[in-house]
This record gives C-alpha cells, sequence and structure tokens, in this order.
C-alpha cells in the first residue's frame, strides 16, 4: 500500500543497534518503506549513521541518527529526539526494546493507522523474502524478527 491511501506521508521510525548484525535487513526494510511513500527515520549507532550519511545513501528520502551507542541513556535521547516529530509508526528489532518503548507512536493514540494498512499482504511477501515477520508490541509498535521465531515470540508477549 502506498502512501497515496493515506492522504499524506507516515513517518516511520526505526531503531536497531548494528552491534548486532541487522543492519542489512533494516537497511532493505527502509529502502522498502521510503519506496512505499513512508518518511523513515533510522536510529542507530553513531558509526553506521555516519557511514550511511558521508555514501550519500540517506538522499533518497529517509534520514539516519546515531545515537544508540553513544548514551548511558539512549531512550532518552530518543525521547528528545522525536519529542516534536513523533512517529506514526516504530519499528525495531531485540536491541532497541527499551528506546522503542520509550516512543509513544502517534498510533497508538490515533487509531486511525490499523496494522491491516500499514501491514499488507504485499509488505508481509516482502519481508517474508528476507526470512523476516513482524510481531505487534500494541497498536503503532512492531518489533522485526527472524520469521523462524515469530511464533515464539508472540507466545512470549515480547515486544
Amino acid at each position: 500500500m502506498t502512501q497515496e491511501a493515506f492522504g499524506e506521508r507516515r513517518h516511520v521510525a526505526v531503531f536497531s543497534d548494528p552491534e548486532h548484525g541487522q543492519e542489512l535487513p533494516m537497511l532493505a526494510l527502509i529502502e522498502e518503506l521510503v519506496r512505499r511513500g513512508f518518511r523513515v527515520t533510522w536510529a542507530t549507532g553513531s558509526e553506521l549513521a555516519a557511514r550511511l550519511a558521508i555514501s550519500g545513501a540517506t538522499e533518497d528520502g529517509w534520514d539516519v541518527v546515531g545515537f544508540l551507542d553513544d548514551s548511558s541513556s539512549p531512550a532518552a535521547l530518543a525521547r528528545g529526539y522525536f519529542a516534536d516529530d513523533l512517529p506514526d509508526v516504530v519499528i525495531y528489532d531485540k536491541t532497541a526494546n527499551a528506546v522503542a518503548a520509550a516512543i509513544e507512536p502517534r498510533a497508538a493514540r490515533e487509531i486511525e493507522l490499523v496494522q491491516d494498512e500499514f501491514v499488507d499482504d504485499e509488505f508481509i511477501d516482502f519481508l517474508t523474502r528476507f526470512g523476516l515477520a513482524f510481531v505487534s508490541g500494541g497498536p503503532g509498535l512492531y518489533r522485526l524478527v527472524p520469521a523462524c521465531l515469530q511464533r515464539s515470540a508472540r507466545h512470549r508477549g515480547h515486544r
């Protein structure tokens, strides 16, 4: 589903720590979200953020910010960074649970963005090609997991 269906560009915040090997799946996910018309901000480690900015990779309509590895309180930095530009949706991996939980997406307050609009069949097929799946952590919160762990993460109630 493209953003024309929403009438405006929705903001998606993506949180992942590059120290744990998630940068390639996250980069593919971000590129797909941008292709679908979303405005994306990727919060990751400072070194990866700097490399992506220098390479020009972010010139295609998404931003990258590096603070997940630079602070003893990345959740507080995330709250400050997104204070004036709350995301509609938050996507995170297992390395960023606490940071993602610190950001309350607009969708948690404005239930207009339902899961079926964000995670449609085409998007699920895209995730499956990369061996990934989403586990919903509440309105507007999606934990990205390897597809083989989707069922167990859902049973344990992880975000």
